[in-house]
């Protein structure tokens, strides 16, 4: 299964009945994230693969050496691919047992923030805490304000994913950049990482405070 559009290529290596929803999802929103890293267009087509759980495996393991059970979704810059693991293997082989299409969806353009946010503005691997956070908000994975009173900033900057809670942790905290920063503020944060790094503790000082309001 195969559909191309002007910025992204979706396939699949299975047929899946949910194809053409998957299409529609990301011409409903690749405008609104596009904009909001002042992308008028890719410069590169960004391939989408919809992957069956052999393909998908071997794909993490062969990058990252193990692929924890959490891991529905990659994505490589360097090639303009996102992978994103089916419905139903999510829920036979992850530790997603509740995915389901919406959950799919989200997940696309979770991968797709990560595309623009680092071939257009280079993030880097210590503000990963920002980068999931980000593009948790963007694609609209969390909507629930949560208290960061137990988070502990150095363990979700230092060891992001073996730390318990994680992309929540980032959620809220991004959450609160988004709902109080200025544009222009924002866009200096994903813009430039030594910048973020900068204010990096006392944003989380600031949202963890506004967390428990």
């Amino acid at each position: 299964m195969k559909k191309e559009l002007e910025n992204f290529i979706i396939e699949s290596d299975i047929t899946i009945d949910y194809f053409d929803e998957i299409v529609d999802y990301i011409l409903e929103n690749e405008k609104r994230i596009l904009e909001f890293f002042k992308i008028p267009k890719m410069q590169n087509k960004i391939i989408i693969l919809i992957l069956s759980y052999k393909p998908f495996k071997d794909f993490i393991v062969s990058k990252y050496g193990e692929i924890l059970d959490y891991v529905v979704g990659n994505s490589n810059t360097s090639t303009h691919t996102i992978r994103i693991l089916n419905v139903e293997d999510q829920i036979k082989y992850s530790s997603h047992k509740n995915a389901n299409i919406d959950y799919l969806k989200k997940g696309v353009l979770h991968e797709i923030v990560h595309q623009c946010h680092h071939t257009y503005h280079k993030d880097s691997p210590q503000t990963i805490w920002f980068s999931e956070g980000l593009a948790c908000n963007l694609s609209n994975q969390y909507n629930k304000k949560e208290s960061l009173k137990d988070c502990d900033f150095d363990k979700l900057k230092n060891d992001f994913y073996h730390y318990k809670n994680s992309y929540r942790y980032a959620f809220v905290i991004t959450n609160y950049i988004l709902k109080n920063c200025s544009k222009k503020e924002i866009y200096k944060l994903y813009s430039d990482y030594h910048y973020l790094n900068k204010k990096a503790d006392k944003i989380f000082e600031e949202a963890k405070e506004w967390s428990n309001t």
